[in-house]
């Protein structure tokens, strides 16, 4: 018989408050291929370095169009590296405290981090996550990024997480959050 408590999110409590752990969606068909890509990125990236060449009287292989093309190659890859680092290790960890939330999104402790006043975190709530890879909203969705199932409103803005989170383990979280910051 399959355990009920087979979730994502690691909730852990301490005297300090509350910590909600959840990993980056996971696209395996589309981390494979973004990492196979990246291979062949890195030939293209490698041989069109080797154009450029120093001769005795400096560059010998520069050309405006490569040195373009290589700008935004070097541009593509580093955005398919953050978007691969971000569906492999990615974490977004919601740490409740006496009066404050602390929301972080990072890779490997890097990454962004919002500091909320608990009072003023409102209207925890469920978002109904549609995902069409092809047009429309959170196309993004299949690395891993875009709105997640859990929003609230704090102020005039409105933050949300756990796009990788089953419907029912976001709805379980929601419950436990509007418990702890009532």
């Amino acid at each position: 018989m399959e355990s009920t408590d087979n979730g994502r999110a690691k909730i852990t409590s301490s005297m300090n408050g509350t910590e909600i752990s959840i990993p980056s969606k996971k696209n395996w068909f589309i981390l494979i291929f973004g990492t196979a890509w990246l291979g062949g990125w890195y030939f293209g990236f490698k041989n069109v370095i080797g154009m450029f060449r120093f001769s005795e009287d400096g560059f010998g292989g520069i050309d405006g169009f490569m040195t373009f093309w290589l700008i935004g190659w070097t541009i593509g890859g580093l955005f398919v590296v953050g978007l691969l680092l971000w569906g492999y290790f990615g974490k977004e960890i919601l740490k409740i405290e006496n009066s404050k939330i602390t929301l972080n999104k990072n890779i490997f402790g890097i990454g962004t981090n919002k500091v909320l006043k608990k009072s003023e975190v409102k209207n925890v709530r469920f978002n109904e996550v549609e995902i069409n890879y092809f047009s429309g909203k959170n196309r993004w969705a299949i690395w891993g990024v875009g709105e997640g199932k859990i929003k609230f409103d704090y102020g005039m803005k409105t933050y949300s997480l756990g796009l990788g989170l089953d419907d029912a383990e976001a709805s379980y979280l929601i419950e436990q959050l509007k418990e702890k910051i009532k």
